[in-house]
């Protein structure tokens, strides 16, 4: 679903941070949990909203309010003690990064440790081909990934891993409070693209890190012992020619000193064989293998961590508030004194005068400020679409019965058709999937109602509309509410 569009109304306020977004949605939490335990009322949170209103004053922006309101609303339920103890923490990054950064250092130092024997410096040692393969190997995949994902950043299983991970802790201090549970559950998936990117950034500039571990070991050792290089090897011990073509190949990928590999010939090759002859003194050979390091290793790492680092601040700075949902909806219309027009539209559904009892519960409940429902006449393959109101804000229902099957020419052009008239006449669209006939006829088989469900939901997805499933002759609104925002 796209995130603070109002049609014309784009401009109610400037963006959210996501220490500000983090406060609205701990604030709709416990004050949800609040209402639902009767610890508060609907007038009280009215009250607080039309306090916050009058201080804010008429030329500020709806961001403005909330942020005021959600101070306002912590302060009635701190007075109701009615506020979880424990707030939701944020992840450490700044401690987790520092930490990814002292291990990576000492991992490259230690990379060249094992690389090293006895002053030696083998140009076949995995530790040393390790690294510059792994990170060709990581540059690879990521411009596979953008290619295929149309320019879109990749995620890969190492940053999956970690982002899981990090999660599961955050969530584990919870101890067990509801709020907090309900907090991290909505939370978690608003910020996944900020949690995602931040640990690009730890992973990238950590690698840079190694990377100058791995020189700085090198280098210091140098100035105080004389290496040699060379080569031995189980499988190429009689084939100089194959390591020529390989050394060659690798450490002549970047070509700074095309001196030292001109005079590379396969006698020259197995002269440098540690187990016949005794290598070549390691100067130039270490020049090298800074030049790739660096080139290879920490200059591209340093590059990307820098753009991870613009996307974060960026995401911080901008982040994603559903400013459609029925909670900031109900804020808005409340803030500006409007009513909330909801016009029914069924298609290929008569309503019976039940059901519409339930649509208008369901309705009221669902927006208890200043909210009526127009009901048009049932829709169906061959009708004309009917006429939206303008002037007012207005929320277009498309009711479905969940007994029948979906099809693209259908049901499908049915809502293609109904958003782009919602959208000329800048109402939002909501799909409602009744599940009462459904219910009453295949109560007793719940695998058949959830397959029906999955039917129903991969059918509705791609258009790009929030749905509900909900039981119009015994709705629960609070449950429609969620769903609505989740799709």
């Amino acid at each position: 679903m796209a995130f603070f569009n109002f049609g014309s109304r784009t401009d109610l306020s400037s963006p959210f941070t996501e220490e500000q977004a983090r406060l609205l949605t701990w604030t709709k939490v416990l004050e949800e949990e609040a209402v639902k335990r009767r610890k508060i009322t609907i007038s009280e949170l009215k009250e607080v909203t039309a306090r916050c209103a009058r201080e804010v004053g008429e030329q500020a922006d709806f961001k403005k309010l909330l942020l005021t309101r959600a101070e306002g609303v912590l302060d009635l339920l701190r007075s109701k003690s009615a506020v979880s103890l424990k707030k939701p923490q944020g992840i450490p990054y700044l401690l987790i990064g520092s930490v990814f950064a002292v291990l990576a250092f000492v991992g490259g130092v230690l990379t060249n440790e094992f690389s090293v024997t006895n002053n030696r410096i083998n140009l076949l040692s995995p530790p040393l081909l390790g690294v510059i393969a792994w990170n060709l190997i990581v540059y690879c995949w990521i411009a596979i990934a953008v290619l295929f994902n149309r320019g879109k950043s990749p995620v890969g299983l190492i940053r999956r891993f970690f982002a899981g991970a990090l999660l599961k802790l955050q969530t584990r201090g919870s101890h067990g409070q509801q709020a907090l549970i309900t907090f991290y559950s909505k939370w978690t998936e608003a910020e996944m693209p900020l949690l995602r990117g931040r640990i690009a950034e730890i992973l990238h500039f950590s690698a840079a890190l190694f990377g100058l571990g791995l020189i700085a070991s090198i280098g210091i050792h140098g100035w105080g012992t004389e290496y040699t290089v060379g080569w031995e090897s189980t499988w190429l011990s009689d084939k100089p020619s194959a390591v020529l073509t390989f050394i060659n190949l690798f450490y002549g990928m970047i070509p700074v000193n095309s001196d030292l590999f001109n005079q590379l010939t396969p006698q020259v090759i197995e002269s440098m064989n540690f187990g016949s002859g005794h290598g070549q003194n390691a100067a130039p050979w270490l020049l090298q293998l800074f030049y790739i390091i660096s080139l290879v290793v920490v200059v591209p790492r340093i590059l990307l961590g820098l753009y991870a680092l613009a996307k974060t601040q960026y995401i911080e700075n901008h982040f994603p508030v559903d400013l459609e949902s029925v909670y900031y909806s109900n804020i808005l219309r409340q803030w500006r004194g409007q009513t909330m027009l909801i016009q029914i539209i069924p298609f290929s559904y008569p309503l019976t005068e039940k059901v519409k009892d339930g649509i208008q519960k369901f309705a009221s409940e669902l927006h208890p400020e200043n909210s009526r429902c127009i009901f048009s006449a049932a829709q169906h393959e061959d009708t004309k679409l009917p006429e939206i109101p303008a002037g007012e804000q207005t929320e277009v229902v498309a009711v479905f019965a969940m007994t029948s099957t979906p099809e693209t020419e259908v049901q499908g052009r049915f809502i293609a058709e109904l958003k782009e008239k919602a959208q000329a006449s800048k109402a939002l669209l909501r799909i409602v999937v009744d599940t009462s006939g459904f219910l009453a006829r295949f109560a007793n088989t719940p695998q058949r109602i959830a397959e029906r469900k999955k039917n129903w939901s991969n059918f509705l997805t791609p258009y790009g509309v929030s749905f509900a499933f909900v039981n119009l002759t015994d709705a629960d609104s609070k449950d429609a509410a969620a769903q609505f925002e989740q799709a």
